[in-house]
């Protein structure tokens, strides 16, 4: 790979532009960013998981893409350096997108020449919204795929440029089965690449070359084999409820209709170009897709040149001339989206635009088809073509990369809240440990749980709690809830922690429901009366809730508590209780130390504290010991909390947790 200096120097230009585009998102606009839910889990907390002896086995928080688990253990690296922070997480798509950049630049430099792969470089850098802000999403698989598609395209192409030796003929093997075990979707990059060889080698050439590219492919695939084995084939079981049981099969009509929504509809929609200065976001969208639309065109009948070529030459003897060669990357890039959308018309997937700021991840299966028109702009602008008409092609796709502009918040009023976040979300881990097709029970999930050190297992007991509460709740189809009974199942060490996960399960059913389900607070108000020890958990567990929330969410989720707390006004032995979870929800929100939280909680303490004080405080300082990592407070609560606080109350709410936390 040797590349002049010269030539280096537009790819490190390239390479800093899309790091900058993406330092400004996150630094000042992070919370738009942000999935916690698809990515503090698995992804996030696989680091905290991964090598704890009679641990849950990382394996068995495998999806369908085995890309979730590399990304977690990626992550452990990015962890010790810069700390277990959301900030840190989002580290491993953006090296992977470099990567991806890089290898793009390198198969349009070989084709095209620089000018053509800086053009490349840039594009990626200031690439449709949907790529740049999946290049921040930790999600496993729609954008960290491509960086191994890049990869295994730019193998395929040097070993024919350079000759298939048996080293060569290996390592591309090795390049196709990783880019598979990382992402299913990969398949169709390739079983064009394989394709290509084949015409570009032979029939015969290739038989000779089956031992060493099927030897590699079975190598970088293997991971993904063994991990399907010990989980009941549950990839391609996803493959096959997608492309069989839920597709069009052969319903035409359907296969037809999907086929015009997709090419008709999401096509255009897929970059999600934002509004900027005053110009609308489809304006950004018409220019990306007239660039594509040029150069595919431009490109086209090099592409069609390329499929009679590898058709003879897969019948005979092969076809090598570096113009051939050329001919079968146009093949390539210009095959996918016609591949890409034939796949989904005869598929079960389904294309869900979602509301804002989240639209991107309703156009997630775009990501490689955006990814590779890409490099047909820059092909198709750079191939024999002068230079203001390479510029001509080139500028709309550049402007509208401007657009993203939008993502950045230029008042720079909240930056850099990514490194106040924590980067796992350690009690959706229960969904693992207690799920059916897993096949734990639950003595051997308490296990498993109590391998962990103190703070982490007692946020797997909280989430154990839910989880189990959810089955009962589902079993009962809203008829009697029998529920108290489930913590008889865990051992008595960990029944407060699993009772809070109780509560936590009928805040999310509140938030689903809009109300709080009567048959919960029947059951409180009958445990409390008793005398139950464990009925207080329940109902401080009823403030917290599943997922984790970022700033932006704290405005929202404050009406939520205020309604719950309505709920219980009219229940003077169960409100003082709710007041200590209210608390420690706040008390965990405080610890990250960011200060639009920290005047919003100035503002609604009193109120949340009137029904009972002392509590609330003790749980606000339960709250401050919650955490896995250090407390981020800039400065003394008594600067932040209002007159009157009750400190003493603050300083026995920690001391308690500190206690229940004790190894």
């Amino acid at each position: 790979m040797e590349i002049p200096r010269r030539e280096w120097i537009g790819l490190a230009l390239a390479l800093a532009a899309y790091a900058l585009v993406r330092a400004l998102v996150l630094h000042t606009n992070f919370d738009e960013f942000a999935m916690p839910q698809f990515e503090l889990f698995p992804m996030g907390t696989i680091p905290l998981l991964s090598g704890v002896e009679g641990g849950l086995p990382v394996s068995r928080v495998y999806d369908n893409s085995a890309g979730q688990l590399l990304v977690g253990w990626l992550a452990t690296p990015f962890y010790a350096l810069f700390g277990e922070t959301y900030l840190a997480l989002k580290l491993v798509p953006l090296t992977l997108g470099a990567f991806a950049l890089v290898f793009l630049w390198l198969v349009v430099r070989d084709s095209a020449g620089p000018r053509a792969a800086n053009l490349a470089g840039f594009l990626f850098a200031l690439a449709p919204t949907t790529l740049v802000k999946y290049s921040t999403f930790a999600s496993g698989n729609h954008f960290e795929t491509l960086a191994f598609n890049a990869l295994a395209l730019w193998a395929t192409l040097r070993l024919h440029r350079k000759g298939a030796s048996a080293a060569r003929l290996f390592a591309v093997g090795v390049a196709w089965g990783f880019a598979a075990f990382v992402f299913l979707g990969a398949l169709s990059t390739i079983v064009l690449l394989a394709a290509v060889h084949l015409g570009l080698r032979g029939w015969r050439d290739t038989l000779r070359d089956s031992p060493w590219l099927a030897g590699g492919f079975a190598l970088g695939v293997s991971p993904l084999l063994a991990l399907n084995a010990a989980t009941g084939w549950r990839g391609f079981e996803f493959l096959q409820n997608k492309f069989t049981k839920e597709g069009s099969g052969t319903d035409l009509a359907l296969a037809f209709e999907r086929l015009v929504g997709f090419l008709g509809e999401h096509l255009v929609a897929a970059t999600q170009f934002r509004d900027f200065l005053g110009l609308s976001g489809e304006i950004a969208r018409w220019l990306f897709l007239a660039a594509f639309g040029v150069s595919y065109a431009l490109l086209l009948p090099s592409a069609v040149r390329g499929v009679g070529s590898l058709l003879r030459g897969a019948l005979g003897r092969g076809t090598r001339s570096p113009t051939r060669l050329d001919d079968a990357l146009a093949t390539i890039l210009c095959a996918y989206l016609p591949m890409t959308a034939l796949a989904f018309a005869t598929s079960g997937l389904e294309i869900a635009p979602k509301d804002p700021p989240m639209e991107a991840e309703g156009y997630r299966y775009f990501n490689t088809h955006l990814f590779y028109a890409l490099g047909v702009i820059a092909l198709g602008a750079g191939r024999r073509i002068s230079r203001p008409v390479m510029v001509a092609l080139a500028a709309p796709a550049l402007a509208a990369g401007l657009f993203n502009g939008a993502l950045v918040d230029w008042s720079f009023s909240h930056t850099g809240l990514g490194a106040r976040y924590d980067g796992f979300n350690v009690k959706q881990t229960a969904n693992q440990l207690l799920t059916p097709r897993n096949g734990y029970t639950v003595e051997q999930a308490c296990a498993m749980a109590d391998a962990y050190e103190p703070g982490v297992r007692a946020w797997l007991y909280v989430g154990m709690g839910r989880v189990r509460a959810m089955q009962r709740v589902l079993k009962a189809r809203g008829g009697e809830l029998d529920l108290w009974s489930l913590l008889e199942e865990f051992p008595e060490r960990a029944r407060p922690e699993v009772a809070r996960g109780v509560g936590v399960a009928f805040r999310h059913m509140a938030r689903v429901q809009s109300r709080l389900d009567a048959r919960f607070v029947n059951l409180m108000r009958e445990r409390i009366a008793a005398g139950d020890a464990l009925a207080p958990y329940a109902l401080e567990g009823l403030a917290t809730d599943w997922e984790v929330a970022v700033a932006w969410d704290l405005e929202k989720r404050l009406p939520e508590l205020r309604s719950l707390r309505e709920a219980l006004d009219k229940e003077p032995t169960l409100a003082p209780h709710f007041a200590r979870g209210v608390g420690a929800v706040l008390g965990r929100t405080l610890r990250r130390g960011i200060d639009m939280e920290a005047r919003q909680i100035a503002e609604v303490a009193p109120s949340f504290a009137a029904p009972a004080p002392a509590e609330f405080y003790a749980g606000l300082g339960a709250g401050l010991e919650d955490g896995l990592r250090p407390a981020q407070l800039e400065r003394p609560l008594s600067d932040v909390l209002p007159a009157g606080f009750d400190a003493a109350a603050i300083e026995r709410g920690r001391a308690t947790r500190r206690a229940e936390l004790a190894p």
